[in-house]
Protein backbone atom coordinates (compact mmCIF):
# COMPACT_ATOMS: atom_id res chain seq x y z
CA UNK A 1 0.00 0.00 0.00
CA UNK A 2 1.18 3.81 -0.76
CA UNK A 3 0.10 6.77 0.72
CA UNK A 4 1.19 10.39 -0.30
CA UNK A 5 0.32 14.17 0.87
CA UNK A 6 2.77 16.93 -1.07
CA UNK A 7 6.53 15.55 -0.84
CA UNK A 8 5.59 12.70 1.11
CA UNK A 9 5.31 9.10 0.62
CA UNK A 10 4.19 6.38 3.21
CA UNK A 11 4.36 3.00 1.68
CA UNK A 12 3.25 -0.21 3.78
CA UNK A 13 5.14 -3.72 3.07
CA UNK A 14 3.40 -7.16 5.89
CA UNK A 15 4.92 -10.52 5.62
CA UNK A 16 4.03 -13.06 7.97
CA UNK A 17 6.47 -11.83 10.59
CA UNK A 18 6.92 -8.08 10.10
CA UNK A 19 5.11 -4.87 8.77
CA UNK A 20 7.63 -2.50 7.31
CA UNK A 21 6.43 1.73 7.20
CA UNK A 22 8.77 3.54 4.94
CA UNK A 23 7.96 7.22 4.73
CA UNK A 24 10.01 9.13 2.34
CA UNK A 25 10.21 12.95 2.16
CA UNK A 26 12.64 14.40 -0.96
CA UNK A 27 14.32 11.25 -1.23
CA UNK A 28 15.04 11.09 2.85
CA UNK A 29 13.57 7.90 3.60
CA UNK A 30 12.41 7.38 7.53
CA UNK A 31 11.80 3.47 8.39
CA UNK A 32 9.89 1.84 11.28
CA UNK A 33 9.58 -1.59 11.37
CA UNK A 34 7.28 -3.52 13.69
CA UNK A 35 7.66 -7.31 14.68
CA UNK A 36 3.89 -8.87 14.42
CA UNK A 37 4.78 -12.44 14.59
CA UNK A 38 1.91 -13.94 16.94
CA UNK A 39 -0.06 -10.72 17.62
CA UNK A 40 -3.01 -10.64 18.27
CA UNK A 41 -5.73 -10.02 16.22
CA UNK A 42 -5.88 -6.04 15.74
CA UNK A 43 -2.22 -5.34 16.53
CA UNK A 44 -1.47 -5.09 13.22
CA UNK A 45 -4.15 -2.34 12.41
CA UNK A 46 -2.75 -0.76 15.27
CA UNK A 47 0.85 -0.94 13.83
CA UNK A 48 -0.88 1.10 10.54
CA UNK A 49 -2.79 3.72 12.27
CA UNK A 50 0.78 4.41 14.08
CA UNK A 51 2.50 4.72 10.80
CA UNK A 52 -0.08 7.03 9.56
CA UNK A 53 -0.44 8.99 12.71
CA UNK A 54 3.67 9.63 12.50
CA UNK A 55 3.36 10.38 8.66
CA UNK A 56 0.81 13.11 9.15
CA UNK A 57 2.24 14.42 12.55
CA UNK A 58 6.12 14.68 10.27
CA UNK A 59 4.36 16.56 7.68
CA UNK A 60 2.39 18.98 9.94
CA UNK A 61 5.91 19.84 11.24
CA UNK A 62 7.98 19.88 8.61
CA UNK A 63 8.33 23.50 6.89
CA UNK A 64 8.24 23.64 3.26
CA UNK A 65 11.83 24.75 1.93
CA UNK A 66 11.98 28.23 0.39
CA UNK A 67 12.95 28.58 -3.24
CA UNK A 68 16.74 28.87 -3.58
CA UNK A 69 18.03 31.59 -2.00
CA UNK A 70 21.49 32.35 -0.54
CA UNK A 71 20.07 33.78 2.80
CA UNK A 72 18.01 30.66 3.47
CA UNK A 73 21.06 28.24 3.36
CA UNK A 74 21.63 26.87 -0.54
CA UNK A 75 25.02 28.20 -1.91
CA UNK A 76 23.94 29.87 -5.46
CA UNK A 77 26.86 28.35 -7.38
CA UNK A 78 25.17 25.18 -6.96
CA UNK A 79 28.21 23.99 -5.21
CA UNK A 80 26.28 21.20 -2.72
CA UNK A 81 28.07 23.41 -0.11
CA UNK A 82 25.15 25.64 2.00
CA UNK A 83 25.82 29.32 2.90
CA UNK A 84 27.13 28.08 6.45
CA UNK A 85 29.33 25.87 5.23
CA UNK A 86 31.23 28.29 2.69
CA UNK A 87 30.66 31.18 5.14
CA UNK A 88 32.70 28.78 7.59
CA UNK A 89 35.29 27.19 5.48
CA UNK A 90 36.41 29.93 3.39
CA UNK A 91 36.86 32.06 6.72
CA UNK A 92 39.09 29.12 8.15
CA UNK A 93 40.99 29.37 4.49
CA UNK A 94 41.69 33.54 4.78
CA UNK A 95 41.02 34.69 7.89
CA UNK A 96 43.80 36.29 9.61
CA UNK A 97 42.68 35.19 13.23
CA UNK A 98 41.97 31.59 11.67
CA UNK A 99 44.09 29.72 14.52
CA UNK A 100 41.38 30.85 16.90
CA UNK A 101 38.35 29.50 15.09
CA UNK A 102 37.16 25.92 16.04
CA UNK A 103 36.46 23.24 13.71
CA UNK A 104 33.48 22.59 11.62
CA UNK A 105 32.08 19.85 14.25
CA UNK A 106 32.57 21.87 17.12
CA UNK A 107 31.10 25.10 15.55
CA UNK A 108 27.94 23.21 13.38
CA UNK A 109 28.27 26.07 11.15
CA UNK A 110 24.63 24.72 9.88
CA UNK A 111 23.15 24.72 12.86
CA UNK A 112 22.56 28.82 12.59
CA UNK A 113 19.16 29.40 10.76
CA UNK A 114 20.46 32.97 9.87
CA UNK A 115 24.01 33.69 8.25
CA UNK A 116 24.58 36.68 9.43
CA UNK A 117 23.88 35.68 13.35
CA UNK A 118 25.83 32.25 11.91
CA UNK A 119 28.90 34.75 10.71
CA UNK A 120 28.62 36.69 13.74
CA UNK A 121 28.95 34.06 16.03
CA UNK A 122 31.94 32.58 13.59
CA UNK A 123 33.96 36.26 14.26
CA UNK A 124 33.27 36.50 18.34
CA UNK A 125 36.24 33.58 18.71
CA UNK A 126 39.20 36.23 18.73
CA UNK A 127 40.35 37.66 22.30
CA UNK A 128 42.66 39.76 23.41
CA UNK A 129 45.06 39.43 26.10
CA UNK A 130 41.96 40.65 28.66
CA UNK A 131 39.59 38.16 26.68
CA UNK A 132 37.69 40.79 25.26
CA UNK A 133 36.29 40.23 21.74
CA UNK A 134 38.94 41.46 19.43
CA UNK A 135 37.29 41.44 16.13
CA UNK A 136 34.75 44.14 16.01
CA UNK A 137 35.47 44.65 12.54
CA UNK A 138 34.12 41.75 10.16
CA UNK A 139 30.80 41.84 8.94
CA UNK A 140 28.34 40.34 6.27
CA UNK A 141 26.85 43.28 3.85
CA UNK A 142 24.46 43.46 1.05
CA UNK A 143 25.99 44.62 -0.95
CA UNK A 144 25.29 48.57 0.15
CA UNK A 145 29.37 49.42 1.27
CA UNK A 146 30.54 47.80 -2.22
CA UNK A 147 27.55 50.27 -3.85
CA UNK A 148 28.96 52.88 -1.83
CA UNK A 149 32.96 52.47 -1.99
CA UNK A 150 33.29 51.60 -5.63
CA UNK A 151 30.82 53.27 -7.59
CA UNK A 152 30.25 56.11 -5.12
CA UNK A 153 26.41 56.06 -4.86
CA UNK A 154 24.06 56.66 -1.91
CA UNK A 155 20.71 56.41 -1.45
CA UNK A 156 19.70 58.50 1.59
CA UNK A 157 18.76 61.84 3.37
CA UNK A 158 22.49 63.06 3.33
CA UNK A 159 22.92 63.88 6.45
CA UNK A 160 24.28 62.72 9.72
CA UNK A 161 23.63 63.53 13.45
CA UNK A 162 25.30 63.21 16.98
CA UNK A 163 24.68 63.88 20.34
CA UNK A 164 26.01 67.30 21.68
CA UNK A 165 24.76 66.32 25.08
CA UNK A 166 22.65 63.38 26.47
CA UNK A 167 19.49 64.78 25.54
CA UNK A 168 20.28 67.15 22.50
CA UNK A 169 21.09 66.22 18.77
CA UNK A 170 22.80 68.33 16.04
CA UNK A 171 23.72 68.10 12.91
CA UNK A 172 27.34 66.61 12.43
CA UNK A 173 27.65 67.04 8.85
CA UNK A 174 26.01 67.16 5.71
CA UNK A 175 26.71 65.91 1.86
CA UNK A 176 26.97 67.72 -0.87
CA UNK A 177 24.58 67.42 -3.32
CA UNK A 178 22.60 65.03 -1.20
CA UNK A 179 18.29 66.06 -0.14
CA UNK A 180 19.83 67.82 3.19
CA UNK A 181 21.80 69.49 1.53
CA UNK A 182 19.96 71.10 -1.22
CA UNK A 183 17.62 71.65 1.34
CA UNK A 184 20.16 74.23 3.18
CA UNK A 185 20.62 72.13 6.20
CA UNK A 186 24.47 72.88 7.79
CA UNK A 187 26.86 71.53 10.09
CA UNK A 188 25.85 72.76 13.99
CA UNK A 189 22.00 73.17 13.86
CA UNK A 190 20.13 71.44 16.61
CA UNK A 191 17.43 69.07 15.66
CA UNK A 192 15.03 69.37 17.55
CA UNK A 193 11.83 66.76 16.11
CA UNK A 194 12.06 64.13 14.22
CA UNK A 195 8.90 62.84 12.88
CA UNK A 196 7.32 64.43 15.90
CA UNK A 197 9.53 62.89 18.80
CA UNK A 198 11.16 65.64 20.65
CA UNK A 199 12.68 64.13 23.14
CA UNK A 200 16.55 62.21 23.07
CA UNK A 201 18.51 60.48 25.32
CA UNK A 202 22.07 59.08 23.96
CA UNK A 203 22.08 55.36 23.91
CA UNK A 204 18.54 54.92 24.59
CA UNK A 205 16.32 52.29 22.37
CA UNK A 206 13.17 54.30 21.90
CA UNK A 207 15.46 57.75 20.28
CA UNK A 208 17.62 54.68 18.43
CA UNK A 209 14.72 53.30 16.81
CA UNK A 210 13.14 56.82 15.90
CA UNK A 211 16.71 57.81 14.45
CA UNK A 212 16.96 54.41 12.50
CA UNK A 213 13.69 55.15 11.01
CA UNK A 214 13.62 58.59 10.17
CA UNK A 215 17.37 57.73 8.35
CA UNK A 216 16.55 54.49 6.69
CA UNK A 217 12.80 56.01 5.38
CA UNK A 218 12.00 57.12 2.12
CA UNK A 219 10.83 60.46 4.36
CA UNK A 220 11.13 62.37 7.24
CA UNK A 221 10.00 65.14 9.07
CA UNK A 222 12.86 67.49 11.42
CA UNK A 223 12.88 70.48 12.96
CA UNK A 224 15.45 72.12 13.29
CA UNK A 225 17.74 75.48 15.36
CA UNK A 226 19.74 77.55 13.89
CA UNK A 227 22.94 79.10 15.83
CA UNK A 228 21.05 82.21 15.43
CA UNK A 229 18.29 80.79 16.80
CA UNK A 230 16.04 80.39 14.75
CA UNK A 231 13.93 77.37 13.38
CA UNK A 232 12.93 75.72 10.47
CA UNK A 233 10.87 72.06 9.87
CA UNK A 234 11.63 70.49 6.54
CA UNK A 235 10.46 67.06 5.56
CA UNK A 236 13.54 65.13 3.13
CA UNK A 237 13.14 62.64 1.11
CA UNK A 238 15.82 60.01 0.66
CA UNK A 239 17.62 60.25 -2.75
CA UNK A 240 20.18 58.81 -4.90
CA UNK A 241 23.15 60.99 -5.25
CA UNK A 242 26.94 61.25 -5.88
CA UNK A 243 28.71 61.09 -2.74
CA UNK A 244 31.34 63.41 -2.41
CA UNK A 245 33.69 62.95 0.20
CA UNK A 246 35.26 66.16 0.74
CA UNK A 247 32.86 68.60 2.82
CA UNK A 248 35.27 71.48 2.89
CA UNK A 249 38.10 72.85 2.51
CA UNK A 250 40.11 76.12 3.35
CA UNK A 251 43.17 78.13 3.33
CA UNK A 252 44.06 80.48 6.73
CA UNK A 253 47.39 82.85 6.81
CA UNK A 254 48.42 83.25 9.86
CA UNK A 255 52.18 85.07 10.67
CA UNK A 256 52.87 85.02 7.03
CA UNK A 257 52.61 81.29 7.12
CA UNK A 258 49.47 79.50 4.72
CA UNK A 259 48.17 76.67 6.64
CA UNK A 260 45.46 74.51 4.16
CA UNK A 261 41.97 72.81 5.70
CA UNK A 262 40.45 69.68 4.12
CA UNK A 263 37.71 67.66 5.55
CA UNK A 264 37.53 64.58 4.05
CA UNK A 265 34.97 61.54 5.21
CA UNK A 266 34.94 58.80 3.26
CA UNK A 267 37.48 56.78 0.77
CA UNK A 268 35.73 56.23 -2.10
CA UNK A 269 37.42 54.42 -4.76
CA UNK A 270 40.01 56.43 -6.19
CA UNK A 271 38.57 56.40 -9.64
CA UNK A 272 35.24 58.29 -8.14
CA UNK A 273 37.54 60.74 -6.10
CA UNK A 274 40.35 61.62 -7.42
CA UNK A 275 39.60 64.32 -9.48
CA UNK A 276 38.03 66.29 -6.34
CA UNK A 277 41.41 65.21 -4.18
CA UNK A 278 43.30 66.88 -7.20
CA UNK A 279 41.13 69.96 -6.81
CA UNK A 280 41.64 70.65 -4.07
CA UNK A 281 45.13 69.91 -3.56
CA UNK A 282 45.63 72.36 -7.08
CA UNK A 283 44.18 75.04 -5.14
CA UNK A 284 46.45 74.98 -1.71
CA UNK A 285 49.31 74.21 -4.31
CA UNK A 286 48.78 77.41 -6.15
CA UNK A 287 48.14 79.83 -2.69
CA UNK A 288 51.62 78.59 -1.51
CA UNK A 289 50.61 76.37 1.13
CA UNK A 290 53.26 75.14 3.90
CA UNK A 291 50.91 73.34 5.94
CA UNK A 292 47.90 71.34 6.69
CA UNK A 293 44.79 70.46 8.64
CA UNK A 294 43.96 67.20 7.54
CA UNK A 295 40.17 66.54 9.18
CA UNK A 296 39.39 63.31 9.33
CA UNK A 297 36.94 63.02 12.79
CA UNK A 298 33.78 61.64 11.45
CA UNK A 299 36.16 59.42 8.56
CA UNK A 300 35.17 55.56 8.43
CA UNK A 301 37.52 54.15 6.02
CA UNK A 302 36.81 52.51 2.31
CA UNK A 303 39.34 51.71 -0.60
CA UNK A 304 43.22 51.56 0.69
CA UNK A 305 44.04 52.71 -2.92
CA UNK A 306 42.59 56.02 -2.47
CA UNK A 307 44.53 56.52 1.27
CA UNK A 308 47.74 54.89 -0.63
CA UNK A 309 46.96 58.00 -3.04
CA UNK A 310 46.74 60.51 -0.26
CA UNK A 311 49.76 59.06 1.22
CA UNK A 312 51.32 60.24 -1.91
CA UNK A 313 50.30 63.65 -2.17
CA UNK A 314 51.63 64.39 1.60
CA UNK A 315 54.58 62.67 1.74
CA UNK A 316 58.13 64.35 0.93
CA UNK A 317 59.69 63.71 -2.25
CA UNK A 318 62.53 62.24 -0.85
CA UNK A 319 60.68 59.42 0.82
CA UNK A 320 59.21 58.53 -2.50
CA UNK A 321 60.74 54.58 -3.12
CA UNK A 322 60.86 54.11 0.40
CA UNK A 323 58.43 51.35 1.91
CA UNK A 324 55.14 52.49 3.06
CA UNK A 325 53.61 50.12 4.65
CA UNK A 326 53.79 46.05 4.88
CA UNK A 327 50.61 43.67 4.76
CA UNK A 328 50.26 40.68 6.72
CA UNK A 329 48.42 37.56 6.41
CA UNK A 330 47.51 33.90 7.88
CA UNK A 331 50.00 31.56 6.79
CA UNK A 332 47.06 29.90 4.76
CA UNK A 333 47.79 32.51 2.35
CA UNK A 334 51.27 33.09 2.26
CA UNK A 335 51.80 29.45 1.24
CA UNK A 336 48.36 28.76 -0.84
CA UNK A 337 47.32 25.95 1.32
CA UNK A 338 43.72 26.96 0.84
CA UNK A 339 40.92 24.29 0.42
CA UNK A 340 39.52 22.92 -2.84
CA UNK A 341 36.35 24.91 -2.73
CA UNK A 342 38.21 28.05 -2.41
CA UNK A 343 41.02 27.11 -4.29
CA UNK A 344 39.04 26.80 -7.32
CA UNK A 345 36.83 29.41 -6.09
CA UNK A 346 36.01 32.46 -9.07
CA UNK A 347 36.32 35.91 -8.13
CA UNK A 348 32.68 37.22 -8.90
CA UNK A 349 31.19 39.27 -9.60
CA UNK A 350 34.31 42.07 -9.03
CA UNK A 351 37.11 39.88 -11.08
CA UNK A 352 34.63 36.65 -13.28
CA UNK A 353 38.16 35.57 -14.85
CA UNK A 354 40.43 35.38 -12.08
CA UNK A 355 40.05 33.00 -8.65
CA UNK A 356 39.61 34.60 -5.08
CA UNK A 357 42.85 32.10 -4.20
CA UNK A 358 45.44 34.07 -6.50
CA UNK A 359 44.05 37.30 -5.53
CA UNK A 360 44.86 36.39 -1.86
CA UNK A 361 48.29 34.73 -2.64
CA UNK A 362 49.53 37.66 -4.80
CA UNK A 363 48.86 40.28 -1.89
CA UNK A 364 50.10 38.09 0.49
CA UNK A 365 53.61 37.91 -1.89
CA UNK A 366 53.95 39.96 -4.70
CA UNK A 367 52.02 43.12 -3.69
CA UNK A 368 53.21 42.47 0.17
CA UNK A 369 54.93 45.80 0.57
CA UNK A 370 53.97 49.02 -0.94
CA UNK A 371 56.14 51.66 -1.44
CA UNK A 372 56.04 55.52 -1.44
CA UNK A 373 55.49 57.08 -5.36
CA UNK A 374 55.62 60.80 -4.65
CA UNK A 375 52.14 62.65 -6.14
CA UNK A 376 52.51 66.40 -7.56
CA UNK A 377 55.02 68.45 -6.29
CA UNK A 378 53.85 69.75 -2.80
CA UNK A 379 55.61 69.84 0.11
CA UNK A 380 54.26 70.14 3.57
CA UNK A 381 56.42 71.20 6.59
CA UNK A 382 53.92 70.00 8.62
CA UNK A 383 50.78 68.20 9.23
CA UNK A 384 48.10 68.11 11.43
CA UNK A 385 45.24 65.17 11.75
CA UNK A 386 41.91 65.78 13.20
CA UNK A 387 40.54 62.60 14.28
CA UNK A 388 38.24 61.38 17.22
CA UNK A 389 36.57 57.96 18.06
CA UNK A 390 35.28 57.73 14.36
CA UNK A 391 38.35 57.99 12.75
CA UNK A 392 38.69 54.60 11.54
CA UNK A 393 40.81 52.11 9.81
CA UNK A 394 42.04 53.49 6.21
CA UNK A 395 41.81 57.36 8.51
CA UNK A 396 44.19 55.77 10.76
CA UNK A 397 46.16 53.76 8.78
CA UNK A 398 46.83 57.32 6.26
CA UNK A 399 48.57 58.97 9.80
CA UNK A 400 49.99 55.73 10.77
CA UNK A 401 52.19 55.27 7.17
CA UNK A 402 53.38 59.02 7.16
CA UNK A 403 54.35 58.57 11.27
CA UNK A 404 58.00 57.29 10.36
CA UNK A 405 58.69 59.72 7.10
CA UNK A 406 57.43 63.22 8.04
CA UNK A 407 56.35 65.71 10.93
CA UNK A 408 52.54 64.44 11.11
CA UNK A 409 50.58 64.44 14.67
CA UNK A 410 47.42 63.82 15.70
CA UNK A 411 44.95 66.69 17.40
CA UNK A 412 41.12 65.57 19.07
CA UNK A 413 40.56 62.21 20.80
CA UNK A 414 41.65 58.77 20.27
CA UNK A 415 40.67 56.99 17.12
CA UNK A 416 38.60 53.87 17.15
CA UNK A 417 41.65 51.02 16.65
CA UNK A 418 41.37 49.07 13.16
CA UNK A 419 45.08 48.64 12.00
CA UNK A 420 43.65 45.61 9.90
CA UNK A 421 41.96 45.04 6.49
CA UNK A 422 39.31 43.34 4.23
CA UNK A 423 39.49 41.48 0.46
CA UNK A 424 35.78 41.19 0.20
CA UNK A 425 34.54 38.03 -0.92
CA UNK A 426 31.13 37.69 -2.76
CA UNK A 427 28.63 34.96 -2.10
CA UNK A 428 25.31 35.48 -3.80
CA UNK A 429 23.64 38.13 -2.08
CA UNK A 430 26.18 38.65 0.50
CA UNK A 431 29.51 40.38 0.46
CA UNK A 432 32.09 38.83 3.30
CA UNK A 433 34.01 41.18 5.24
CA UNK A 434 36.26 38.92 6.96
CA UNK A 435 39.64 40.47 8.60
CA UNK A 436 42.45 38.84 6.10
CA UNK A 437 45.23 40.96 6.85
CA UNK A 438 46.98 43.56 9.29
CA UNK A 439 48.91 46.46 7.94
CA UNK A 440 52.51 48.44 9.26
CA UNK A 441 54.40 51.34 8.49
CA UNK A 442 57.86 51.22 7.72
CA UNK A 443 58.89 51.16 11.64
CA UNK A 444 56.77 48.18 12.39
CA UNK A 445 54.15 49.79 13.76
CA UNK A 446 50.27 48.51 13.53
CA UNK A 447 49.19 47.14 16.61
CA UNK A 448 47.06 50.42 17.58
CA UNK A 449 43.84 47.95 18.32
CA UNK A 450 42.69 50.54 20.89
CA UNK A 451 42.64 53.30 19.15
CA UNK A 452 45.35 56.01 17.96
CA UNK A 453 45.85 58.55 20.43
CA UNK A 454 46.83 62.54 20.04
CA UNK A 455 49.70 64.38 20.66
CA UNK A 456 47.25 67.34 21.28
CA UNK A 457 44.01 66.39 23.41
CA UNK A 458 40.86 68.16 22.18
CA UNK A 459 36.98 67.51 22.62
CA UNK A 460 34.47 68.03 19.47
CA UNK A 461 32.22 70.60 19.82
CA UNK A 462 28.93 69.94 17.52
CA UNK A 463 27.30 73.40 17.69
CA UNK A 464 30.00 75.02 14.90
CA UNK A 465 30.16 74.82 10.93
CA UNK A 466 33.44 73.84 9.38
CA UNK A 467 36.12 76.26 9.29
CA UNK A 468 34.62 78.20 12.27
CA UNK A 469 37.18 79.35 14.14
CA UNK A 470 35.77 78.49 17.75
CA UNK A 471 35.87 74.88 16.80
CA UNK A 472 37.99 73.13 19.86
CA UNK A 473 39.69 70.79 17.32
CA UNK A 474 40.72 73.12 14.36
CA UNK A 475 41.42 75.86 16.84
CA UNK A 476 43.83 73.54 18.91
CA UNK A 477 45.88 72.08 15.36
CA UNK A 478 46.07 75.81 13.80
CA UNK A 479 47.63 77.38 17.53
CA UNK A 480 49.70 74.35 17.53
CA UNK A 481 50.64 75.34 13.66
CA UNK A 482 51.34 79.04 14.67
CA UNK A 483 48.49 80.90 14.66
CA UNK A 484 48.26 83.38 17.88
CA UNK A 485 45.34 82.41 19.80
CA UNK A 486 44.55 86.23 19.83
CA UNK A 487 44.01 86.68 16.57
CA UNK A 488 41.23 83.48 16.39
CA UNK A 489 38.91 85.51 18.08
CA UNK A 490 36.80 84.44 21.97
CA UNK A 491 36.28 81.01 22.06
CA UNK A 492 32.95 80.02 22.25
CA UNK A 493 31.08 79.00 25.63
CA UNK A 494 30.94 75.61 25.98
CA UNK A 495 28.36 73.25 27.98
CA UNK A 496 30.06 72.00 30.70
CA UNK A 497 27.70 68.69 30.06
CA UNK A 498 28.88 68.45 26.60
CA UNK A 499 29.07 65.12 25.17
CA UNK A 500 30.05 65.15 21.42
CA UNK A 501 29.34 61.59 20.93
CA UNK A 502 27.59 59.59 17.88
CA UNK A 503 25.14 56.22 18.68
CA UNK A 504 25.95 55.23 15.40
CA UNK A 505 26.29 56.17 11.47
CA UNK A 506 22.67 55.77 10.28
CA UNK A 507 23.64 56.83 6.54
CA UNK A 508 25.03 54.16 3.69
CA UNK A 509 27.57 56.39 2.76
CA UNK A 510 29.18 56.17 6.00
CA UNK A 511 28.10 53.34 8.28
CA UNK A 512 31.62 51.33 7.05
CA UNK A 513 34.12 51.01 9.27
CA UNK A 514 37.03 49.51 8.02
CA UNK A 515 39.77 49.25 5.10
CA UNK A 516 39.47 46.95 1.60
CA UNK A 517 41.88 46.06 -0.37
CA UNK A 518 41.51 47.04 -4.37
CA UNK A 519 43.11 43.84 -6.47
CA UNK A 520 46.08 44.94 -8.58
CA UNK A 521 45.61 42.99 -11.71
Amino acid sequence: MAYSLKNWVLKVAASSRTVKLCLTYNHTRYTIIKNHEFMQPGHLCKTLLYGLFLFLTLHACKKTPAPTDPSQGQHPDNSGKSIYDSLFFISKDIYLWTDALPDSATFKPNSFSDPRRMFDALMSYKRDKDNDYLDRYSFLDNGGTSRVLQQGLAGDIGFEVGFQTMTTLNVIYVYPGSPADKAGIKRGWQVTTVNGVSNFKYRDQNTDNVLNNAFSGKSATFAFRKPDNTTQQLTLNAATYKVNPVLYSHIYTFNGIKTGYFVFNNFLALDEVKTAIDTTFDSFAKAGVKQLIFDLRYNGGGALNTAEYLANKLVPGAKSGTEMYTQYFNNNVNTQKFSPYFQNMKAVPYYPTYNWSEIFYQEATTYKTAKFQKEGAMEFSKINFLVTRSTVSASEMLYNVLKPAMNVQLVGDSTYGKPVGFIAISFGSYDMYAVNMQLKNSAGEGDYFKGLAPAIKAQDDYTHDWGDLSDPLLRAALIDMGAPAGSLGRMANISADRLARTSANRLDATHFKGMVQTFRK
